[in-house]
């Protein structure tokens, strides 16, 4: 794990200096990870968001993949809702990988409409993630791939992952791109290994 990390790091690293960017926000790894010129968030599913004094960033929700509480549905809410600061989606908000679309547009449509209206109003940027690459068409979402904001690029870091940028696992990732939302049947196998 010790090379893996490295290698992350390394990429993320690459990734700054293309983009002449100081720190890189990013939620695609699942656990907390700190360095010094980078933080990775932990996703929303283990209570984890990053806020600093001008953003609010959402990372790994996953709607559609895992099943929340109606009170944990009411809190990511209320972080949507927010208008002193801005919201950045930061990747996989929902999973378009193991739901269905029309699914997650019957289910989710107040969160839906609620993420389109704060775009509108400049509060909210979607970035979107490996899970949810087709947003745009699938829920009608606009998304980008980065958002930058001063000496901060906020990114949800597949694309700096060695399982996505080494040969093998890159073309497990392109099959699985390729295959999209038609991945919904191995929900229920997804989640009796990663609870």
């Amino acid at each position: 794990m010790k090379l893996y990390d490295y290698l992350y790091a390394q990429n993320i690293r690459k990734y700054l200096l293309q983009h002449r960017k100081n720190f890189a926000v990013l939620g695609h790894l699942h656990k907390s990870w700190i360095e010094k010129d980078f933080r990775v968030i932990k996703p929303f599913h283990d209570e984890c968001i990053y806020e600093d004094e001008t953003t609010i960033a959402i990372s790994d929700a996953h709607l559609g993949l895992y099943d929340y509480t109606s009170d944990e549905l009411d809190r990511l809410r209320s972080f949507l809702e927010r208008q002193d600061k801005k919201i950045i989606l930061l990747g996989d908000f929902f999973d378009l990988f193991y739901a269905k679309p029309s699914e997650l547009s019957s289910k989710y449509a107040d969160l839906i409409g609620l993420i389109k209206r704060q775009q509108r109003e400049s509060h909210l940027v979607y970035v979107h993630g490996n899970h949810d690459w087709n947003v745009t068409l699938s829920l009608g979402i606009p998304s980008v791939s980065n958002y930058s904001l001063g000496r901060i690029i906020y990114l949800h870091g597949h694309e700096c992952d060695p399982y996505y940028t080494v040969f093998p696992l890159n073309l497990v990732q392109k099959i699985r791109t390729w295959l999209g939302y038609r991945l919904h049947w191995l929900r229920c196998l997804y989640l009796k290994f990663n609870p």
